[in-house]
């Protein structure tokens, strides 16, 4: 910096910053990891079990790296970038219709971890959904793209299902059951809006009209 306060050619920031046109134009990098590594024992941090998803138009991959949702054509060489998480994304998943697509995020013990939900045609932020803290573990859409429901991490210790339209959460439950171990993975209904399935390490929770009826109001 000058003595005057003027910011020196080539600081970054300034106008003559020679990396301040840089945008990024293509990556290589994979950090998930496929079905048979995401059963029984965790992955190693950082890896995001099935983070592979074909979307429904089959015309596109998309999986995470790092801070970023990738969205790559499979028969044309193409990349769009979806930027917007502060810190590396834990989970990610796309909408029956292929019109959503959502991920979240680690971040420190007792902050909250994001949950951001994409536009995929437009390719832009609908929505930043915040109120598990630590980790997303699992994401799911409902079949008829009415909800979202989201898995916290072991430190969070909840499931929050949110409305899609509305972007806001509309009710929740701890997410421990003590005959199923701490949930680790979600899987929704194909047919049914209101019911969905949690496992962890013992078994299986089957979750429905009673969570989004009975539980807890947020």
């Amino acid at each position: 910096m000058s003595g005057g306060g003027a910011m020196a050619t080539g600081e970054p920031g300034s106008p003559h910053d020679p990396l301040s046109g840089l945008r990024l134009e293509a990556v290589i990098g994979f950090n998930g990891s496929d079905l048979s590594e995401s059963r029984g024992v965790r992955n190693a941090e950082g890896h995001v079990p099935s983070g592979l998803i074909c979307h429904p138009d089959r015309e596109h991959f998309i999986y995470p790296l790092g801070c970023t949702v990738i969205v790559q054509g499979i028969n044309v060489r193409t990349q769009d970038f979806l930027h917007g998480h502060t810190n590396n994304v834990s989970c990610v998943t796309v909408s029956s219709s292929g019109s959503y697509v959502a991920s979240g995020q680690i971040t420190f013990m007792g902050f909250k971890a994001d949950i951001i939900l994409w536009d995929y045609q437009k390719r832009e932020m609908l929505a930043r959904l915040s109120l598990h803290k630590g980790k997303i573990e699992n994401l799911a859409f409902s079949p008829n793209d009415l909800y979202l429901v989201s898995l916290g991490g072991q430190d969070d210790g909840s499931m929050v299902v949110w409305s899609v339209q509305k972007k806001e959460a509309i009710c929740g439950s701890p997410a421990s059951a003590r005959s199923a171990g701490n949930p680790t993975t979600l899987v929704y209904s194909n047919c049914r809006d209101e019911m969905f399935v949690s496992a962890g390490k013992y078994g299986f929770v089957l979750l429905g009209k009673s969570l989004f009826h009975f539980e807890n109001k947020l």
